[in-house]
């Protein structure tokens, strides 16, 4: 049946319809069907992405066992004895009676483990070991640019927001990795060209993408979607190990990540924007095409979504033309002073983005921490790690289908607090201790943050949730970027590491206090704006799906 013969709502449908959102459009055009299948299957594929190159740091740059190397000159000499530590040597004379320390200056490094790193090609141990976190701390300085990727997603749609950023990561690394590979130059200029490239790596899809998923569905689906993301990422971890054991070399780790994205380019031009960012920009007719697209692919009939979509638009269009009307009488100053003044929002952005500081923080901390530690090899413990990390994504998602979004969180962030304090106690204990409280905490704050990712997004409007998202990210990645320097600061020292944790317990504790403040959004359709004249909007019941069901 052609779209124009659809008939609209009935009057008793429309007065039975007053808490109508746009999710029942979705949910009448299929909110889960084969549409989803096909585009959830390619859209994975870029928080894996994300995955593979947050974890670069960890192979790339990795510490490789090292001893000081000592010229064959010095050892011919049978009047002396040379003692050598990693980073200095002792010549004790025994003609003369002295002993002279000298600092290193040339090392022999053990590639067994982890092939050529930076680390060994620029020297960047002993004191130069701070440059090391440089390189780990640029990629997260990166990612901080989300808050205004964030406000891009919401002015230009999630479609032409990643569509952008995969070109920029592309060219850059293209260009950066080239130059690496073929042309003849000192240390310190590699060192400011992977700076470069590991500062665009940071800029990644991530964000964009887990809105995009989440839009394309309805509240019902938002924490299996949610869910979705998080653990694909943790198979970019996976990846990642498995490019690194099979290159061992630094730079040519760095072409293999070029290549996944490479192969994710075909799917940009497919990519399908959010019809709740349609919705909110007024654009009504790419918005109809997209629905019917969603329809079509789900065998869905339009007498079954068509009627519910003219009357969201209707009443949209109506809430448009009053709001032009507004603008005439509203200046500029006004509108932002409204906005923040708007304690809901406010409230939640704030709250929001120092939940994204505090477990970001530990998530890489604890991350970090086991891909350096002495009982285990490091791959096996980054893969035991990304499964125990993918656990704890799954047993948040399930949990919070049942029980909400808050009481999960707050469990999980209790979990991890314990764990933070048994920690410092585990020192010179059995190897296998030290290992299950380590893999306890990943487990722990991976469940944390996992709800943070559904969570939050769903605290805000679509006309505000790319910028909201961001926020959250922003501040996460301050966190996360003080984390490589921390271990670099603390290195070796059980006292400040112990006083550090202490303080982690003391931030997750403040972070639980903080959650109560929230709303629940459990089955809560997605707000598409802020309403200023009803501050409790995002805790309303969700409608009743068979209040106007024509089916």
């Amino acid at each position: 049946m052609p779209i124009e013969e659809n008939e609209p709502l009935s009057s008793d449908e429309e007065t039975n319809s007053k808490n109508l959102t746009f999710e029942r459009v979705i949910e009448e055009c299929g909110s889960f069907g084969r549409y989803q299948y096909i585009h959830f299957f390619f859209l994975i594929f870029f928080p894996i992405a994300t995955g593979i190159y947050n974890f670069y740091y960890v192979f790339g740059v990795a510490e490789t066992p090292y001893e000081c190397h000592i010229s064959n000159d010095i050892n011919q000499d049978f009047n002396i004895e040379v003692l050598p530590s990693q980073c200095s040597y002792i010549i004790k004379n025994y003609q003369t009676e002295t002993n002279e320390t000298y600092p290193c200056t040339n090392w022999n490094y053990d590639r067994s483990v982890f092939g050529k790193t930076f680390s060994e090609e620029a020297n960047f141990i002993c004191q130069r070991s701070v440059y090391r976190s440089l390189l780990a701390m640029i990629l997260q300085i990166g990612a901080m640019l989300a808050f205004f990727t964030g406000q891009i997603t919401d002015l230009l749609g999630r479609r032409r927001t990643m569509q952008l950023l995969i070109c920029l990561l592309l060219v850059t690394s293209l260009i950066t990795q080239t130059l690496l590979q073929f042309v003849p130059m000192s240390i310190n200029l590699k060192f400011i060209l992977l700076l470069i490239n590991q500062f665009v790596s940071g800029i990644d899809t991530f964000m964009v993408s887990f809105i995009l998923l989440m839009e394309l569905t309805t509240s019902s689906y938002a924490t299996f979607v949610g869910n979705l993301a998080l653990v694909a990422f943790t198979f970019g971890e996976i990846i990642l190990t498995g490019m690194a054991y099979i290159c061992r070399h630094w730079l040519l780790l760095k072409w293999a990540m070029t290549l996944y994205i490479l192969a994710l380019v075909p799917y940009l031009f497919f990519v399908p924007e959010s019809p709740h960012w349609l919705l909110t920009k007024h654009r009504y007719d790419e918005l109809k095409e997209l629905l019917h697209q969603i329809a079509r692919y789900n065998h869905r009939s339009e007498s079954q979504w068509l009627p519910y979509y003219r009357y969201i638009i209707d009443k949209h269009q109506k809430q448009k033309d009053l709001n032009q009307k507004n603008k005439i009488t509203l200046s500029l100053f006004s509108k932002l002073r409204r906005f923040l003044t708007h304690i809901p929002t406010m409230s939640k952005l704030f709250i929001s983005g120092f939940l994204g500081f505090v477990t970001l923080l530990l998530y890489f901390q604890i991350s970090y921490g086991l891909a350096t530690m002495n009982e285990i090899d490091p791959y096996s413990n980054i893969i035991i790690g990304a499964f125990v990390e993918t656990i704890g994504y799954i047993a948040a998602s399930l949990f919070m289908i049942r029980y909400g979004r808050k009481s999960i969180f707050i469990l999980f962030l209790i979990l991890t607090i314990i764990c933070l304090l048994l920690r410092p106690l585990t020192y010179n204990q059995n190897r296998f201790i030290i290992i299950i409280i380590a893999q306890l905490g990943k487990f722990a704050i991976s469940g944390a943050t996992g709800v943070t990712y559904i969570f939050v997004p769903e605290l805000f409007p679509t006309t505000f949730r790319g910028t909201g998202m961001g926020f959250f990210v922003f501040l996460g990645r301050c966190g996360s970027t003080i984390a490589p320097l921390i271990d670099a600061s603390i290195n070796h020292n059980h006292v400040l590491i112990t006083a550090m944790y202490y303080l982690y317990a003391i931030l997750t504790i403040l972070c639980v206090l903080l959650t109560l403040l929230l709303p629940e959004t459990r089955n809560v359709p997605l707000v598409d704006k802020i309403n200023y004249n009803n501050s409790n909007q995002n805790n309303k019941k969700p409608y009743n799906t068979q209040s106007i069901d024509r089916t």
